[in-house]
């Protein structure tokens, strides 16, 4: 008993092995050589009589059929193909060859017969043997071909059990190769069963055994027919998918898994293998993703050296990482975070670049600091994301943000302009636009007195001034303080994910998006610019909730909650961007635009700026530092805090100043 286990153990390794191998070349040969010797006897015994004795010459007869279609298969290359991967392209060839050999065959057996060669050397026997011949041969080679291709499908399919069940978005080229070579590839985890258009001429056909569904009638009943849960698509395809077919695959449960190319060889089957990676949540914005111009800024950072203000945080790191990739002199990376800066730069050493990185600790509102590194460095572009940007912890500490988001704005910027900084490109937010909450407040301001500055040079007539440009975008994805890793982290520990409200909507892009914004913005502008980029549809948080707990593969309400915590302070529903043609200049770039938004003279707005910082340093009551932002700031209208009681007492304040009706100027 003992030695029929092992017998059979061993016939199922041996099994493997050959499932595993593909069949040689040579091999591939004498099979088609074979069958061309089967057909040449099975022809002449049927012409003949099945009776018949072979002739003295018969296996010369053999020998010269079998070298005809020996060579047309050589110069045909019949045999390079893989037989159980064969497709179209194979088929064609052993018809080019075979009708190659046909008419060869034809031709030397014509020639016998007209030199009236007789007896055993006339090879002819009827001028249809040839073609009949011809005919058998192919026959026989697709049947060999067919039979070992359907012998692996059915031998895989049965090893498929443990594959994942898989659609396949689209019925074009692309998919219909994706398709055919997840099904020959036994190292793929997925088997796809179907594929999906949207077209309803293509529902209903089959290509390849498997048929293509329709996305739009029925899809639900197809998950439930052919037991499948994954979608794969490109990314290509996932860009153009409607909201509705996404959202529905969703509430679902389906998993949608991408790929974006053919990336990677495999060394076993000799095809390029797709990487296929589960769709993340930076997929799902809704838009195109932003493209850098490397070309339009490549001149800009040539030789140059580059100052980052923030860079241990989301965006100045990002920068770094996109700047290096430019032939730049010199890049100083300043952050009062010892920790994260010190991850940044051996991040930075370890991609082998050659430029010269200098991490510097410090801090934007030390004016000594910041004087000492311009000293030394001579920067000639500089890059401001230094900033506090939660808004809950400014409506709690206003001195704060206004130290470091207006007085470091003013330090830098005033340095610029001193040292003769070719460019002062500072990272602004939505949250500035009708600010609602200390932090856009304190951004608004900082974006002021940038403006002014600029204009206070073109007023003195300054050769080559400084270019102070602002850019000025949404939400980042995966930034910190984003609801993207809050999420994360909730979803990975059970629940609940909160969301402050159920109607709560922003915009959203990458964090290499972002940084690309203000690499390519910032460096193209002329000075003076608030640059804003179209980001697309505005995002509800609920929903970005439920889509994040969905791809976790969870179900939302039921597997994890999702509770309303309210409105923090200085928080409101709706962020604005100005992303109108009443509001805003187009550029070179479609998706890149100009605010429009009024302009402050810098001689009176200079004064208002240090009465505020001197204010802001004396850490008094946050009550008057807040004031004096609302005074500089009339749209700054808090929500949802403590300080709209300031905003009363200015309403209050106009109506007590217009002029009281009387009895004449009533009439």
């Amino acid at each position: 008993m003992a030695n029929f286990r092992d017998l059979m153990l061993r016939g199922e390794r041996y099994l493997w092995r050959v499932m595993r191998n593909f069949m040689p070349r040579w091999t591939i040969f004498l099979f088609d050589e074979f069958i061309v010797v089967i057909a040449f006897v099975s022809l002449w015994f049927f012409r003949e009589n099945i009776a018949a004795t072979p002739s003295g010459h018969f296996i010369f007869k053999i020998m010269m059929a079998g070298s005809i279609f020996a060579i047309t298969a050589i110069l045909f290359r019949t045999y390079h193909g893989v037989v159980r991967f064969s497709t179209m392209v194979d088929l064609k060839r052993l018809s080019n060859s075979t009708i190659a050999a046909t008419l060869v065959y034809t031709g030397i057996a014509v020639l016998i017969t007209e030199t009236d060669i007789e007896g055993d050397w006339n090879i002819t026997f009827n001028y249809w043997f040839p073609g009949v011949l011809g005919m058998m041969v192919l026959a026989g080679q697709f049947i060999f071909r067919f039979t070992v291709r359907s012998f692996f499908e059915t031998f895989e399919q049965s090893n498929n059990s443990n594959k994942i069940r898989a659609f396949i978005l689209g019925s074009d080229t692309d998919s219909i190769f994706l398709g055919n070579h997840l099904l020959a590839d036994r190292s793929s985890p997925y088997q796809p069963v179907a594929f999906v258009a949207f077209r309803s001429n293509q529902v209903g056909k089959v290509v390849n055994g498997m048929p293509i569904i329709s996305a739009t009638k029925g899809f639900t009943k197809h998950m439930e027919t052919y037991n499948a849960k994954t979608l794969i698509l490109y990314r290509s395809q996932l860009e153009a998918m409607p909201k509705e077919f996404y959202d529905r695959c969703i509430v679902e449960g389906l998993d949608l898994m991408m790929i974006s190319t053919f990336t990677r060889y495999d060394e076993n089957n000799g095809v390029a293998a797709p990487q296929i990676n589960k769709i993340k949540i930076e997929d799902l914005l809704g838009r195109n993703a932003i493209r850098m111009d490397r070309e339009r800024i490549e001149d800009q950072f040539e030789g140059q050296t580059i100052l980052i203000t923030g860079a241990a945080g989301s965006i100045g790191s990002e920068i770094a990482r996109q700047v290096v990739m430019f032939n730049c002199k010199e890049v100083l990376l300043v952050d009062q975070a010892e920790t994260p800066l010190n991850d940044l730069w051996l991040e930075l050493i370890a991609t082998g670049t050659k430029i010269s990185i200098k991490p510097i600790i410090g801090n934007v509102t030390s004016q000594v600091k910041m004087r000492q590194i311009f000293e030394i460095a001579k920067p000639s572009l500089v890059f401001h994301a230094a900033a506090y940007k939660h808004v809950p912890m400014m409506e709690f500490h206003p001195s704060a943000a206004v130290v470091t988001n207006v007085g470091g704005t003013k330090i830098v910027a005033d340095l610029c302009l001193e040292f003769g900084v070719k460019r002062f490109v500072m990272v602004s937010t939505d949250k500035a636009v009708n600010p609602t909450n200390v932090m856009g407040a304190s951004k608004r301001a900082a974006e002021i007195y940038v403006q002014s500055l600029f204009l206070k040079q073109l007023e003195k007539g300054v050769e080559n001034p400084t270019q102070f440009v602002t850019t000025r975008f949404g939400n980042v994805l995966g930034s910190n303080g984003s609801v993207v890793p809050l999420f994360k982290r909730q979803i990975e520990s059970g629940g609940p994910v909160t969301v402050t409200h159920k109607d709560i909507t922003r915009y959203f892009m990458t964090i290499p998006e972002a940084c690309s914004l203000v690499l390519e913005a910032g460096c193209t502008g002329n000075g003076g610019e608030i640059y804003i980029f179209d980001m697309g549809d505005a995002v509800k948080i609920y929903d970005l909730a439920e889509k994040m707990i969905r791809l976790s593969g969870k179900i939302p309400h039921k597997d994890i909650k999702i509770i309303e915590t309210g409105l923090r302070q200085g928080e409101k529903l709706y962020e604005e961007l100005l992303a109108t043609s009443e509001n805003t200049i187009p550029t070179y770039h479609k998706k890149v635009m100009i605010a429009k938004v009024r302009t402050y003279d810098y001689d009176e707005i200079h004064p208002e700026i240090k009465d505020l910082l001197y204010t802001a340093n004396k850490y008094v009551y946050p009550m008057e530092v807040v004031k004096l932002l609302k005074k500089m700031i009339p749209e700054f209208k808090s929500h949802n805090s403590k300080y709209e009681a300031l905003d009363r007492e200015f309403e209050a304040n106009l109506k007590t100043m217009q002029p009281v009706p009387t009895a004449n100027n009533s009439k």
